[in-house]
């Protein structure tokens, strides 16, 4: 009973891979003939014709509409990174700004330790100077007067930094040429840095608006896709039954429109579901006859155990007729005994 399990397998397994290619050849029929339903002029099969039509435009129309929400979602999030692009940007060019003010600064204040610089215009450098030096000339004087002086040194140092962008500040704010040529270059390349980044804050502001003003319509289209895509896989699966169903349709009845005239990648579809069919045929007859082939071994089998259990009943008949010929015999004893007596 094994072998024909194992061969009742090997059958099914064929059944099913035939099914497969006959349902694939069905799908190519039934699709060349909606590409070429003009050339074919089909009158037969109409409804399931449209249904093929609809079922594909139907598709299409999804499609489009999940390719369109997909292209703007595309475009918002292209917004999204060149918006967090231009802020890496923005932070860059803030941090060289802020190096070149340092630097500006740093010069601005020795040109006016030289009294090089307009005293009206930076009078906030040259009192900050004066007050250094004022500080330098205290760590001369006695211990505590040092103690304190350098106190005051260490946080005004600390400071510093934040002093010379103000002097870059008041710099930026003049048209005033600076006492060097290259703090006249430093002071050109701060004023393209503070170009460039008011350009960059422009370009951010615009973009956070018009992300703003389209998150709602963003979100809607990601929900779009989602819900698209989805649909799209059960638009697929009834698209091609159509296709299925159709050339399922036109093989059936092909002797109602093959002609001359039929084209040659038809026939090639047409000849292979022929060769299909007959493998079909010949797989279910080969099942039928090893199913046969089973049940007569299942009935030969079950005979065999009811002859089995005849014999069993036999041997036990068997042992039943000795107990009762042994029984008659002690009878026929009993019965002489009994003439013996007279009676």
């Amino acid at each position: 009973m094994g072998a024909i399990d194992e061969l009742l397998g090997e059958i099914e397994e064929k059944e099913k891979s035939i099914k497969e290619s006959i349902r694939s050849e069905e799908l190519k029929l039934g699709i060349l003939a909606v590409s070429l339903r003009e050339v074919l002029g089909l009158k037969l099969g109409a409804r399931l014709l449209e249904s093929s039509l609809e079922a594909s435009a139907a598709l299409l129309a999804e499609e489009q509409s999940v390719d369109n929400s997909s292209a703007y979602l595309s475009s918002y999030r292209s917004d999204e990174e060149k918006k967090a692009a231009l802020l890496r940007e923005k932070n860059r060019t803030a941090e060289d700004e802020r190096r070149l003010s340092i630097r500006l600064g740093a010069m601005i204040y020795e040109e006016c330790s030289f009294s090089l610089l307009d005293k009206d215009f930076f009078r906030v450098v040259y009192d900050d100077v004066e007050a250094d030096r004022r500080l330098e000339k205290t760590s001369d004087d006695s211990f505590f007067s040092r103690i304190f002086g350098t106190g005051k040194a260490k946080m005004r140092k600390l400071g510093e930094e934040s002093r010379f962008i103000s002097y870059a500040s008041i710099a930026l704010a003049s048209s005033r040429p600076l006492g060097s040529d290259s703090a006249n270059a430093l002071l050109a390349d701060l004023v393209k840095l503070r170009e460039q980044r008011k350009k960059i804050d422009e370009e951010i502001t615009a973009l956070e608006s018009r992300l703003e003003n389209e998150k709602e319509r963003a979100k809607n289209a990601e929900h779009e896709i989602l819900e698209g895509n989805g649909k799209i896989t059960g638009l697929k699966k009834a698209e091609e039954d159509a296709f299925v169903s159709y050339g399922s349709y036109l093989y059936d009845r092909g002797s109602e429109w093959i002609d001359k005239d039929t084209p040659s990648e038809i026939l090639d579809v047409l000849e292979s579901l022929l060769r299909l069919h007959g493998d079909w045929d010949s797989v279910i007859a080969d099942k039928d006859r090893v199913e046969r082939e089973a049940k007569a071994d299942d009935y030969r089998a079950m005979i065999e155990s009811e002859e089995g259990k005849i014999m069993v009943l036999e041997k036990e008949k068997e042992r039943i007729d000795r107990e009762i010929d042994e029984i008659k015999g002690e009878i026929d004893v009993l019965r002489n005994k009994i003439e013996r007596l007279g009676l």
